[in-house]
């Protein structure tokens, strides 16, 4: 599993023939409708089936085996480097009729395959056209292909160029299909497009079973269905591209797991979702999505059941989002499950990143929601305990936003992040938004954050609201937090006082939140609203991602508090084309959240000073250092100056898995040595630790290793500068070698590889003494 290498226990290639037998590489049948025979006979036999795609090539056809399957791709010498494509569209570039009474829409009956029984056009299955540019599709195969806009009348199409409309609900087939281009001329006489409609269900199918395995496929043009490949339970899908053009409604796995995988649009007259994780089957399962990116995709996964059962856990781990800016949604939704863990996420310009999630237990960290409406938001189905930690929140938006927004019942503790609230909307009240809403029977322990309030100028934020029960126990626990009036009227923080003198007020100064409640006893609140550096008073680069904190007043007023994030963002990522995140996914290494992040940046290459260089046994030296993050790094180079000259590159280094990296090597004694490491950066660029010094004292002049040698000999002069003579001897006293040399601060390298095996004496004159050391060769 895995292994693009693995020996299938059949091949398909259309480069070859349903008359081969199939079980060989160089002889595989062309189509897996021919290759249904070895399919039954090996299901029969094992209940496995491994199938081997070669790369490149196209498959039209379902899979639908009886038991569990493996699907990977084996190489060729045609198409190293190419994913097997899996395509359920068939092309209809002519045959189009203008619509009697139009200009613009055109019309075709389409012949539909792989839509059978139950699910007619409209349920769960939908037919959709992708326009693809036919000189485009040569260089960028996924930009060039285009899903049309689905509209829901044939006046829409009429008015809507790059549109098209099928009747939702149909039983017939064909189907009737209107659309008009996106330039309005006609598909048939178009020299620049051309045009493939959805024909199939799905592309492979194991849906009640467990255990399948797919890898290494390009899979485009398949109605939504259940799925372009479903799969039952611990089913698992690797390094695979979806779209454009794959209208995943169910993308369905009970307990998968998802790697290394890009999703691209797809059709937009489903429910706009990329993945469903769906069970009906009952609680304890686990899925997971790693490694992946979701390009145009304005939901990115729902995680449901059907019949109230409960997963066990959803999963998200270093996952990319960018959002369909016209169809924004939340990126993720979940549905009567019990457990959401989300870490290392970068979702941009969604709705709402975690979107009124349901699970009973939520834990977010490390991730970065931006320019979002609703950072984080929760259910008022189940009680809910969520752990927040290490998150930035920036919100981006013309109505009511909230960086975190509490239904009932809430449990949250949010620690460690910075939580921006943006937006240019103020209602009725003169109210533009919230830092965290919440209602009286939720409770928020916040500590060490930053809240920073940049609205219109005379609109308020309400930072919180706070309940205080009878007995005078507040919800909630505030401090060591960090509030920044950045731009706005002020911010405000609700009191509700609940008992039989129920009453609710607003303080709308810090120092009456703290007098009435007792929170933030050490937290902070900064004015910068007249102040010309904005938040480069606290940070160093916030409009550039750089949330580090800047060497200013504030800045270590902020440190001294430990408040904001442990691993501040750096940079924002830049949004990679089609093109670019399929080359991502390919070469194996996934785009991550701090792919983006310069370890050189303002000379911060994360090396700590615990940089260090070390006297070892035998004259040895050990460079060590620590990097805090090795992400980005190119490798390491280790250099070496002595005396007065200057650095030199000595050694390099792979970046290695490790935090403490050694280096050593054999020195001289009686001179001194300077050490330094360079970090080499992905994106280009060097930069330097401090340098370290080192001088090994020793009371012999001369020192000859390693001793027994097979055949090179180093000679250390212990510090002397100057002229010296070296005389080689064997054991019966013959002179074999006489070399005069200069001896300046490294080792003088002695070549006896040509001599005989044996015992010999090295001589050194030098003008303070002369020395012999006894070595042998063996």
């Amino acid at each position: 599993m895995g292994n693009i290498e693995a020996q299938f226990n059949f091949y398909i290639s259309n480069s070859g023939s349903d008359h081969y037998p199939g079980n060989i590489k160089l002889m595989p049948r062309q189509t897996i409708e021919g290759s249904a025979s070895l399919l039954s006979q090996q299901s029969a036999s094992e209940k496995r089936v491994s199938v081997g795609l070669r790369q490149g090539d196209l498959f039209e056809e379902s899979l639908s085996p009886t038991y569990p399957i493996e699907v990977g791709t084996y190489k060729d010498n045609k198409s190293p480097d190419g994913f097997a494509t899996m395509t359920g569209s068939t092309e209809f570039s002519d045959g189009w009729t203008v619509l009697p009474g139009s200009q613009n829409t055109f019309s075709q009956k389409i012949p539909l395959t792989g839509f059978s029984g139950t699910d007619n056009i409209g349920s769960y299955s939908y037919i959709y056209v992708t326009e693809i540019d036919k000189s485009l599709e040569h260089l960028f195969p996924f930009t060039a292909r285009k899903v049309l806009q689905f509209v829901k009348s044939i006046e829409a199409v009429e008015k809507t160029p790059g549109s098209f409309f099928s009747p939702i609900g149909s039983t017939e087939n064909p189907v009737m299909m209107y659309l008009q281009t996106s330039d309005g001329s006609s598909p048939n006489r178009n020299t620049r497009y051309r045009y493939e409609v959805t024909t199939r269900y799905c592309a492979i199918n194991s849906y009640f079973q467990p255990d399948n395995v797919f890898e290494n496929l390009w899979v485009r043009g398949f109605g939504a269905g259940v799925g372009s490949l479903p799969g039952g339970q611990n089913s698992f899908y690797n390094r695979i591209v979806f779209g454009p053009g794959t209208g995943i409604h169910h993308l369905v796995t009970r307990g998968g797991a998802i790697n290394n995988s890009l999703f691209l649009p797809g059709a937009k007259n489903t429910s706009d979702f990329a993945v469903v994780f769906y069970d009906v089957e009952g609680s304890g399962r686990h899925c997971t999505i790693k490694n992946s990116i979701f390009m145009d995709i304005s939901a990115p996964l729902y995680a449901h059941t059907s019949l109230g059962t409960n997963f066990g856990a959803v999963e998200m781990d270093n996952i990319i989002g960018f959002a369909d800016k016209s169809v924004t949604s939340g990126f993720m939704f979940t549905s009567n499950n019990d457990t959401v863990i989300l870490k290392n996420i970068y979702a941009e310009d969604y709705l709402c990143g975690y979107n009124y999630g349901s699970a009973k237990y939520a834990s977010i960290e490390s991730s970065y929601f931006k320019d979002v409406q609703f950072g984080i938001a929760y259910s008022w189905k189940n009680p809910v305990v969520s752990k927040v930690n290490n998150v930035f929140i920036k919100t981006k938006s013309s109505k009511y936003t909230a960086g975190i927004y509490l239904q009932n019942n809430t449990n949250l503790t949010l620690t460690n992040s910075i939580v921006h609230l943006s937006n240019s909307y103020a209602n009725y009240w003169a109210d533009a938004g919230t830092f965290i809403g919440c209602g009286n029977d939720s409770r928020v322990a916040a500590s060490g954050n930053v809240f920073i309030c940049d609205i219109i100028p005379t609109a308020t934020a309400f930072a919180t609201t706070l309940a205080i029960d009878s007995n005078g126990t507040p919800s909630g626990n505030w401090d060591n937090n960090v509030y920044i009036l950045l731009k706005g009227n002020k911010i405000a923080w609700r009191i509700n006082k609940l008992g039989a003198n129920r009453s609710s007020t607003i303080a709308y100064s810090f120092d009456e939140w703290r007098k009435q409640t007792g929170q933030d006893k050490n937290s902070l609140f900064l004015d910068l609203r007249n102040d010309p550096r904005g938040l480069k008073a606290i940070f160093q680069d916030p409009e550039n991602g750089n949330y580090e904190l800047a060497d200013t007043k504030e800045g270590r007023q902020v440190a001294d508090l430990h408040a904001g994030m442990y691993d501040p963002i750096t940079c924002f990522l830049k949004k990679p084309s089609y093109e670019e995140a399929a080359k991502i996914i390919y070469s194996g290494k996934p785009l991550s959240v701090n792919s983006c992040r310069s370890p050189c940046k303002q000379n911060k290459i994360r090396v700590t000073n615990t940089t260090s260089v070390n006297e070892l046994v035998g004259h040895n030296v050990e460079v060590a250092w620590t990097i805090e993050e090795q992400q980005n790094i190119a490798r390491y180079e280790v250099e070496r100056a002595t005396g007065n000259s200057n650095f030199k590159k000595i050694a390099s280094l792979p970046v290695s898995g490790d935090a403490i990296n050694v280096f050593t090597e054999h020195v001289q004694p009686g001179v001194k040595y300077q050490y330094r490491l360079a970090v080499f950066a992905n994106g280009g660029g060097v930069c330097y630790s401090d340098a370290k010094a080192i001088e090994i004292h020793s009371e012999k002049p001369v020192i000859v290793y390693p001793n027994p040698s097979k055949g090179k000999f180093s000679i250390s002069m212990n510090g002397y500068v100057g002229n010296a003579t070296i005389t080689v001897a064997n054991a019966a006293g013959q002179t074999v070698l006489n070399n005069s040399v200069i001896s300046l601060y490294n080792p003088i390298v002695l070549d006896m590889d040509n001599q005989p095996r044996g015992i010999y004496f090295i001589k050194i004159a030098r003008a303070d003494g002369t020395f012999v050391e006894k070595v042998v060769l063996n």
